[in-house]
């Protein structure tokens, strides 16, 4: 999957990265200090099945969370809202009723994002979701740099000589050994808030 999507967002930055239009600026080289910590809620989790129902971002720089710098859509109903999804996220169709039009969602994902890394937690299946999405109504996917919070954390407990049966890579696994707490599980925001804080305590060499 991901030497996949490596491939497209290449022919992508060709096809795209020299034309002139509303997107253009996506495909240029970011030169910045920020990042974004990027979230998505969707009915399931196989990429062929899923559907958006929310999203969040919000800033990373010198190290810290903005969270006064934010963004939170949540997404129309789709057509199909299994009872496992509202259990988990708790939105119901009633909760998605004043949710936007996936396309009116996405241009104001791109449009807060812009051409900064992004970051997530198991983050190749946000993405894959996102292009799955993306691909239909602008003609490319997300073409922004990604970096995995998982990713990090490995190579965290391998530099440490920490053995396999210690890397316990669940959400709040991960929160707990980095000490930092969860906001608002299984929201796109609150889990999105606390990505960026997993990053950052790496970064800091922390926890």
């Amino acid at each position: 999957m991901y030497i996949r999507r490596q491939v497209r967002r290449f022919q992508d930055r060709i096809t795209y990265g020299r034309r002139k239009g509303r997107w253009r600026n996506l495909f240029a080289p970011y030169t910045g200090d920020e990042l974004v910590a990027l979230d998505i809620e969707t009915t399931s989790m196989d990429v062929k099945q899923a559907e958006i129902l929310s999203i969040a971002a919000v800033i990373i720089k010198a190290n810290r969370v903005k969270t006064s710098h934010k963004l939170s859509i949540t997404i129309q109903a789709p057509a199909n809202l299994p009872a496992e999804s509202v259990k988990v996220h708790l939105l119901r169709r009633i909760d998605l009723a004043g949710g936007q039009p996936v396309e009116a969602a996405l241009t104001e994902l791109l449009n807060f994002i812009g051409n900064r890394p992004v970051v997530g937690y198991y983050i190749a299946y946000d993405l894959a979701v996102l292009d799955k999405a993306m691909r239909p109504l602008f003609g490319f996917g997300l073409p922004n740099r990604s970096v995995d919070v998982v990713s990090l954390f490995r190579r965290r407990l391998a530099a440490r000589a920490m053995h396999d049966c210690e890397m316990k890579l669940g959400f709040e696994d991960i929160a707990k050994q980095l000490q930092i707490p969860v906001f608002g599980r299984h929201t796109a925001l609150g889990d999105a808030i606390t990505t960026g804080l997993m990053y950052v305590q790496m970064k800091r060499g922390r926890g």
